[in-house]
């Protein structure tokens, strides 16, 4: 039995020691202003990594939803509120290959207001319109006035009650395939969309540490039954 006990403290200590993971949290957008209302969401989410308790990393991703990929761009691209003052670090974007499509190009962190979801304190703007969209848009945030215990730590609701924002294009596919998304069909419309905390909480993804000690405790509550019983 000592044995059993040893190998399992070892196993948690391996654990904890060598899995340098973070947690996850996951934003989803999913309330339109008037320019989307009537077209089925959600249209993007936010992830949310915890590097360690002054650096976090996001990522907008849009979404296929209702027949329509929401492509970020334009004014208030992704917008934030940042619990804390932060300063921002290289932002990077992913656009369409598709014919007539261009690389998105940061241009400005411009916080303000943000449609009818209020100010946010961080609202990226990139280079013109559709032709120029994201399909995602990442970058790293450093907290320079104090820090977060965790990844939920990161983003905050602002005073109208919204974490974060997106300014959508929508454009058609087909069979949801990005690659059906093209010029010449243009966006059908435009506009923008925000996760409040009226819509429920975020989703939380444990961190692989997390499974790991979860899991070593089972294993070990089996092998001490297995052992009583034997």
């Amino acid at each position: 039995m000592r044995r059993l006990i040893s190998s399992i403290v070892l196993a948690l200590g391996l654990a904890v020691g060598f899995s340098g993971a973070s947690a996850t949290t996951v934003y989803t957008i999913d309330v339109p202003n008037a320019g989307l209302a009537g077209f089925t969401g959600p249209y993007a989410t936010v992830t949310v990594n915890l590097i360690d308790s002054t650096h976090a990393s996001i990522e907008f991703d849009a979404l296929i939803n209702g027949g329509f990929l929401y492509l970020m761009g334009d004014g208030g691209s992704a917008d934030l509120e940042v619990n804390g003052t932060y300063t921002l670090g290289a932002v990077s974007a992913t656009g369409l290959s598709n014919p007539g499509f261009n690389a998105p190009l940061f241009l400005a962190n411009a916080p303000g207001n943000v449609s009818t979801f209020g100010f946010f304190n961080l609202s990226l703007n990139f280079f013109d319109g559709f032709t120029n969209a994201a399909t995602d848009i990442d970058f790293t945030l450093t907290n320079t006035s104090g820090t977060w215990a965790t990844d939920a730590d990161v983003l905050i609701a602002n005073a109208s009650g919204f974490f974060a924002a997106v300014h959508s294009f929508a454009c058609p596919v087909t069979g949801g395939d990005p690659a059906s998304c093209s010029t010449t069909a243009g966006a059908t419309i435009t506009g923008f969309a925000g996760n409040n905390s009226g819509g429920g909480p975020p989703v939380t993804i444990p961190e692989p540490q997390s499974l790991a000690l979860f899991g070593l405790g089972l294993l070990a509550l089996a092998l001490a039954r297995r052992r009583k019983i034997g």
